[in-house]
C-alpha cells in the first residue's frame, strides 16, 4: 500500500487528494483516502516516533506560524501554507497510517 497525492481537475478548479495505490491480480487500483484541498502538502503521513516529541508544542495556542514551520522541517515536512489556522493529527484506522493535516 502507498499512499499518494493525486492531483484532480473540476470545474472550478484545480484539487488534490489523497489516494491509497496497490496492485490487485497485476493491476494498479487506487482508493480516494481523503482530501487534501488546493496543496498537496496539506496532508501528510507521519510517524508516532517523528511526531510524538513535537505534539505538545504543536497544540500551544501561542505558537507562531514561524515556529511551527521550523518543527514540521525537523520531522521532515516541507510547507509553505500561510496563515496556518488548523493542525489536525489524524489516525485512521482502516489504513493503520496517522497523518497530520495542516490548513
Amino acid at each position: 500500500m502507498t499512499v499518494i497525492p493525486r492531483k484532480v481537475k473540476r470545474k472550478h478548479g484545480e484539487y488534490w487528494e489523497l489516494v491509497d495505490e496497490k496492485r490487485v491480480n497485476g493491476k494498479v487500483v487506487q482508493k480516494y483516502v481523503g482530501y487534501l484541498g488546493k496543496d498537496p502538502k496539506s496532508k501528510v503521513e507521519v510517524t508516532y516516533g517523528d511526531i510524538l516529541p513535537y505534539v505538545n508544542r504543536l497544540m500551544d495556542l501561542e505558537i507562531t506560524d514561524t515556529e511551527i514551520h521550523e518543527i514540521l522541517k525537523k520531522i521532515g515536512i516541507d510547507s509553505d501554507i500561510t496563515p496556518i489556522t488548523k493542525l489536525v493529527l489524524e489516525n485512521d484506522r482502516k489504513l493503520k497510517k496517522t497523518f497530520l493535516r495542516i490548513k
